[in-house]
């Protein structure tokens, strides 16, 4: 177990910067936003897989950034450090902080999408960079845990069982309330030290 006070998070200045910073590059060329990012990280913090650095930024960008080298040092680094905020939340056996609100009803009617729907989208684009390695050790565990990760990221609306959740609010929350309890159990089902 850590020590939460040890967590190595970004303090509100970095926070706000990376932030913007994505935020930036994704109305450029449509890279990964803020919670894309954090989603993909947590999906390869919590999986069977591991990327290099330069694997996850082709992810994150796509394309060619526009970023000079000072910010593309910047932002690779508050990347990094992001990584291991994560690490350590899953590392802490404490219920993990998806950095959102748990639910895909969005207020403002200019949004496009709820923030918890792109960090999903993120997590599963985590998860379909080797979709077979998650699955094979336990593959209706691993169903049950990250279906309300595929439902919240709308990448699989067509498909009818969701679009049954769509229409009843109140179990589109508790879908994604379930989130987090999930995160814990995957990590431990493939970090757990075996006794």
């Amino acid at each position: 177990m850590s020590d939460l006070l040890s967590i190595p998070a970004l303090d509100e200045d970095e926070l706000e910067l990376l932030g913007q910073m994505l935020e930036d590059e994704f109305e450029r060329q449509e890279s990964f936003d803020f919670f894309e990012a954090h989603g993909l990280l947590t999906a390869l913090k919590t999986g069977p897989i591991e990327l290099d650095w330069a694997q996850i930024y082709d992810i994150i960008f796509p394309e060619k950034t526009s970023f000079n080298d000072k910010q593309l040092d910047q932002v690779q680094r508050l990347l990094r450090k992001l990584s291991y905020e994560i690490q350590a939340w899953l590392d802490s056996g404490q219920d993990f902080p998806v950095p959102c609100d748990l639910t895909l009803q969005v207020e403002d009617d200019d949004e496009e999408g709820s923030p918890l729907e792109a960090w999903a989208a993120g997590f599963m684009a985590g998860v379909l960079q080797d979709e077979e390695a998650w699955y094979a050790k336990d593959e209706e565990k691993m169903a049950e845990w990250i279906f309300p990760i595929m439902y919240a990221s709308g990448l699989f609306s067509d498909e009818p069982e969701m679009a049954e959740i769509d229409e009843d609010d109140a179990l589109s929350d508790q879908m994604c309330v379930n989130i987090p309890p999930a995160i814990i159990e995957m990590f431990l089902h493939f970090h757990a030290a075996k006794g």
